[in-house]
């Protein structure tokens, strides 16, 4: 597992061809994205005024939006682009490409925590839209068009989220 997380830090595109189409990999990739998503979420807690809410906003908005959601929407939308996978398949290669958020635990860091989060979640765009376009099977361009759409999907729901923590902090 842990050759596997390296090689998704990587961007290596053969990693997203091969976790796409073993089955046995589901609860590692689902693994994957519980322990990226808990130390980003404890970076963040542990940074935000509130932490709880920042900690609880992070896990639901990582585990559940974050990946469940963007695999969804980038399956619709690879499907529609002529893409060939299938939900299983964008699942395990979207949770393996949400291994570079590991590094979101730093951050809390004073003045550098920014920069590690923007990086944390660049990577992971990154990696996400190597995952599509190698379990897709399709080009880059769409593979990117893939991606934003799902970002943007993404976006609004954390707006909304947003929204209600912030109702809850009002």
């Amino acid at each position: 597992m842990f050759e596997r997380v390296l090689r998704a830090v990587r961007l290596d595109p053969s990693l997203y061809r091969e976790v796409a189409v073993d089955e046995r990999l589901q609860g590692e990739a689902a693994l994957i994205v519980l322990a990226a998503t808990l130390l980003s979420a404890i970076g963040t807690g542990i940074g935000s005024r509130h932490w709880v809410l920042g900690f609880g906003a992070e896990m639901i908005n990582g585990f559940l939006i974050g990946w469940l959601l963007w695999a969804v929407i980038a399956n619709l939308v690879g499907d529609f682009l002529g893409g060939r996978s299938q939900l299983g398949e964008m699942v395990r290669a979207l949770g393996y490409a949400n291994a570079p958020r590991f590094i979101g635990i730093f951050g809390f860091l004073p003045c550098v925590g920014p920069i590690f989060r923007l990086a944390a979640w660049l990577l992971t765009i990154a990696a996400g839209v190597i995952a599509i376009r190698e379990t897709m099977e399709f080009d880059t361009f769409k593979a990117l068009v893939t991606a934003v759409i799902g970002l943007a999907v993404y976006i609004i729901f954390n707006m909304l989220i947003g929204l209600f923590y912030g109702g809850l902090l009002g």
